[in-house]
């Protein structure tokens, strides 16, 4: 079983939350609950929401130990289904002691941690990562009916062009596909070791040798983003999420690619030019030197901060 996952800029996460005993926190991507466990530390309450049932048993595990039963809740789903999610009868029950519609809770702050967790990457049939090899598979939510082999299955070249261009902005999208295409025709992309093979050797015939990152991150970027939705998953989430922060409550969102930080951007600009509250981060925070070095999985991370309240 993969360790647990290292929660990516937790001291500026806590920092930027201001976490105020007693109050409630809701953590739209729980993962191994690594943020979570330090709100409750600090006194705070967690409602923490994940698609992926083996992680809400990990963090399940975890945030018991502290202690802290009663003090958490752990809903499964998505954080597109939100007000639907909160609007069971034993949230509001658990916050205030009584049942009241979802239009009624309010927290202190919301954060969400986009991106893959340690457990899916290390997990070879979850099919996320090219370094471990494994059935194409990327579903964060394992109830899903479409798989990434089944896009590679039935995509045609122009399909699949722009799959990889829009959701990777892969600048070799177009061969890429077009040499998924002529693998398929017998039968030669099944793993996810076939698959960063082939986009290697891709990259190769194009005369690159050499690469910061690995060439498949785009494409393996690009089908996980499409399996799961999760562009429109994170415009849906935030639409909902801002009727449920109290004034002067804080929203974060660490993302890890330009198209997650670009919805984010424009999200928090347009509240503050509704009215709504200010943007904290006119630049993302990034993390430091010393933690990218102690975790490499966290270069890519850029967090906004938006605080809710009356301009």
């Amino acid at each position: 079983m993969a360790g647990y996952h290292r929660p990516v800029l937790l001291r500026e996460v806590i920092e930027a939350l201001k976490v105020e005993a007693g109050g409630w926190y809701l953590d739209c991507t729980l993962g191994d609950g690594g943020h979570s466990i330090e709100i409750l530390k600090k006194g705070g309450n967690v409602i923490g929401l994940d698609v992926d049932p083996q992680a809400l048993a990990r963090a399940r595990v975890r945030l018991g130990k502290l202690g802290g039963l009663g003090r958490f809740i752990l809903l499964r789903g998505n954080f597109r289904e939100l007000k639907n999610l909160l609007g069971k009868p034993h949230v509001a029950k658990a916050m205030w002691g009584k049942q009241t519609e979802p239009e009624g809770l309010r927290f202190e702050g919301v954060l969400f941690d986009l991106g893959v967790s340690s457990l899916q990457l290390e997990t070879p049939e979850r099919g996320f990562s090219f370094s471990k090899i494994g059935l194409l598979d990327m579903r964060m939510d394992p109830t899903l009916g479409v798989r990434a082999l089944d896009l590679i299955k039935a995509g045609g070249r122009k399909e699949l062009d722009e799959l990889f261009k829009n959701l990777g902005e892969e600048k070799y999208s177009r061969a890429i596909s077009d040499a998924v295409v002529r693998a398929r025709e017998v039968g030669g992309i099944k793993t996810t070791g076939d698959l960063a093979e082939l986009v290697m050797n891709v990259y190769r015939r194009a005369g690159v040798r050499t690469w910061r990152i690995h060439p498949a991150t785009k494409v393996f970027q690009a089908l996980r983003i499409a399996v799961n939705d999760e562009l429109n998953g994170l415009k849906e989430g935030l639409n909902q999420v801002i009727d449920l922060i109290e004034n002067n409550g804080h929203i974060l969102v660490i993302s890890y690619h330009s198209l997650e930080d670009r919805i984010v951007k424009n999200t928090f600009r347009k509240w503050e030019n509704e009215g709504f509250g200010q943007v904290l981060t006119k630049k993302p925070t990034t993390p430091s030197d010393e933690e990218v070095t102690n975790n490499p999985r966290s270069r890519s991370a850029k967090m906004r901060v938006f605080e809710k309240g009356i301009l």
